[in-house]
């Protein structure tokens, strides 16, 4: 390295007060409720070559080191001073945007005519067209269906701005005034880095700053290798599933498999096996990118969890590598539906959590709950006639159950970065009243470190014609991963007027309210970590009297009797008397079930002989081969690849006869 230590720890914290200064900016003047009060935004200073060079960890979503940076700024052959671009599209910027709603925009920092380094910035537009309000339904079936798609574009060039695509962009969204004052909010989160990055250069020098860049990306690297040599060398595998409606008719959910094999220094992710990519919002497009932004950072999360000084950029994706197949939903073809792709990503960070479960069982927190729901309203203005568009709620649910402490309420290692919206915030920007916001009672997964609880969000429509939508549920049928004896995570629940004549909605597209109607959430939960026989009794009374559970689940659950608001020591030793500790991880039942039927081996060779036919045959393919593989395993049938390839044969035949 050209840069001493005490340099490189000056430009590390400089740099990261420029991108934290830069979240600031984009937080205290963006317009929208998901942008001001939610955060769900980003910015970055990226070196020359498209690596991140630094993060907010403070403010903002934690998704940006990985990012492909390369292809924005390779997707224009020269830059001007005062230059500014934009786009959205997940197919032709190759994966840096992963769905429409997410608008990057970029400028090269030019220091004495040379590009020293760029800012990026994007924000979650709460609208950017398509065919339901906030653009995510998560039965589109193509990524035209999800709105107003932005190619890499010069949107100022030379410091003056092209109105033409302003006025392109605006015409095409159902809330222009709020996107555009989103986008103003980036654009001076890119003047701010600008400016701080020059007054660096002012300061140190151009030749110091361009050394401290590179030293930074291999000081980051350099310490993840360090971290990754205390994982014992091997191979790890695990597999879960997204409950959706993938269109096609088919009834297996479908699955996410990894293998994570550690040698030495460096990690492979081997998503082999994971299925193909579906006719429903849930692909996530990575380009198979390396150290891809959505699928590390898992890994990224247990780098900083062991040295939280790390430097936070992509020098930390070095170490790893990728394996993702072509035509998954997880590196999926152009043209498909992006949407929900948080979904499959929340979902990819399990698998990994569940692989350094198995590698670290003693340092490693039982899954979390496996989904964010991002719950959505929508109406017209009766004054004015104008949509409105607000985001309710993000509904996390709680974490998993960590070796020393307890799982955390109400949010997830997953998407922890997502700050609430006030109700009183949302009953100003909307016609509802929030009736209940707070911990469901008796959610949390019991464990010796129980899982943390879920949340209970009710809300009163109070406007006729107001549309609901909620992106993202999850886990309404497999639960969280419970460890080490453990008990697995609750489920989802979404009810229609639970106080009245109840009915269940599952997972939502889109539903369109009466006045006074009433719908809760409540959200899942991550698993308890340790047999919940070992809990201290005294917590599990605390977890009593604060109203997290019941005394008849504390009796169940834990073996604590509670009698008039104290623990009876007697009547709990003499429960416990002969209890034989659980071990091992605990996936529930209706998991158990489904592995029964559906074994891990059989579902591999499946998904390996239809990825082996064109994108067109295998969708053709994909409901009838399962639907005859499963009658015959039913059957007592014995499956391999070879028998599915058969059954394959057979159904093209009678396809051409038919």
């Amino acid at each position: 390295m050209k840069t001493s230590p005490v340099q490189l720890e000056i430009f590390r914290n400089r740099f990261q007060a420029i991108v934290e200064e830069m979240a600031s900016v984009t937080l205290r003047t963006g317009f929208t409720v998901f942008v001001k009060e939610t955060s769900d935004f980003g910015a970055c200073i990226v070196a020359p070559s498209g690596e991140v060079l630094a993060a907010p960890t403070e403010t903002s979503v934690s998704l940006m080191v990985g990012l492909p940076g390369w292809e924005a700024i390779g997707a224009f052959s020269e830059y001007d001073e005062g230059d500014v671009c934009i786009a959205n599209d997940p197919d032709t910027t190759r994966g840096l945007s992963t769905h429409l709603p997410d608008i990057w925009v970029w400028r090269p920092i030019f220091v004495d005519g040379e590009i020293i380094a760029f800012a990026f910035n994007f924000i979650h537009s709460s609208d950017v067209g398509g065919r339901v309000p906030g653009s995510i339904t998560p039965v589109a079936t193509d990524v035209w269906q999800e709105g107003l798609r932005i190619p890499p574009l010069k949107l100022v060039r030379a410091g003056k701005m092209n109105e033409d695509i302003v006025k392109l962009i605006l015409t095409n969204c159902r809330i222009p005034d709020q996107n555009w004052g989103d986008i103003k909010a980036e654009l001076a989160s890119l003047a701010t880095a600008d400016r701080r990055v020059k007054e660096l250069v002012v300061r140190y020098g151009r030749s110091a700053v361009r050394d401290g860049i590179s030293d930074l990306l291999s000081s980051a690297e350099a310490r993840a290798r360090k971290i990754i040599g205390t994982i014992p060398d091997g191979r790890y595998s695990a597999s879960d599933y997204m409950e959706i409606d993938t269109g096609s008719g088919s009834s297996r959910p479908i699955r996410i498999a990894l293998t994570m094999e550690v040698r030495g220094e460096e990690i492979t992710l081997d998503f082999t096996g994971s299925d193909m990519q579906v006719k429903a919002a849930f692909n996530l497009p990575t380009y198979g990118q390396p150290g891809h932004y959505m699928m590390s950072l898992a890994i990224l999360n247990y780098f900083r969890t062991l040295d939280p000084e790390i430097p936070y950029n992509s020098g930390l994706t070095r170490p790893l590598s990728m394996v993702l197949p072509q035509g998954t939903i997880l590196n999926p073809d152009p043209g498909r539906a992006y949407g929900v792709r948080a979904a499959t990503f929340i979902r990819v960070m399990d698998c990994i959590m569940a692989c350094l479960g198995e590698a670290l069982p003693s340092a490693t927190p039982a899954n979390s709950a496996g989904a964010i729901a991002i719950v959505l309203v929508s109406n017209v203005d009766p004054e004015t006639g104008q949509r409105r568009i607000s985001v309710a709620q993000p509904l996390s649910g709680g974490s998993g159950g960590r070796p020393a402490q307890d799982g955390i309420d109400g949010t997830s290692f997953t998407g922890g970065w997502l700050r609430n919206v006030p109700n009183e915030v949302l009953e100003a920007e909307m016609p509802v009243l929030v009736e209940e916001y707070g911990y469901a009672t008796d959610s949390a997964a019991p464990g010796k470190q129980r899982g943390g609880s879920g949340i209970r969000f009710r809300m009163r429509n109070l406007q006729p014609g107001t549309v609901l939508t909620a992106r993202g549920l999850e886990r309404f049928r497999f639960n969280a991963w419970g460890a080490l004896g453990g008990s697995p995570g609750s489920n989802t629940k979404v009810t229609l007027n639970p106080k009245g004549v109840a009915q269940s909605l599952g997972q939502i597209d889109l539903v369109e309210l009466a006045r006074g109607d009433v719908v809760e959430f409540v959200s899942p939960t991550g698993g308890g970590y340790g047999d919940p026989f070992l809990r201290i009794p005294q917590h599990v009374l605390d977890d009593f009297l604060d109203g997290y559970i019941t005394d008849e689940a504390a009796l169940a659950h834990y073996g604590v009797v509670i009698s008039d608001g104290v623990v009876d020591a007697s009547e709990t030793a003499l429960l416990r008397e002969g209890h034989q500790p659980g071990s091992g991880t605990n996936k529930g039942e209706a998991r158990a079930l489904f592995d029964s039927v559906w074994p891990e081996a059989v579902q591999h060779d499946l998904i390996m002989a239809l990825l082996a036919r064109p994108s067109a045959v295998r969708d053709t393919l994909r409901v009838p081969l399962e639907a005859r593989v499963e009658a015959e395993m039913r059957a007592g049938n014995i499956f391999d690849r070879a028998r599915i390839e058969a059954l394959i044969l057979e159904l093209t035949l009678e396809e051409g006869q038919a």
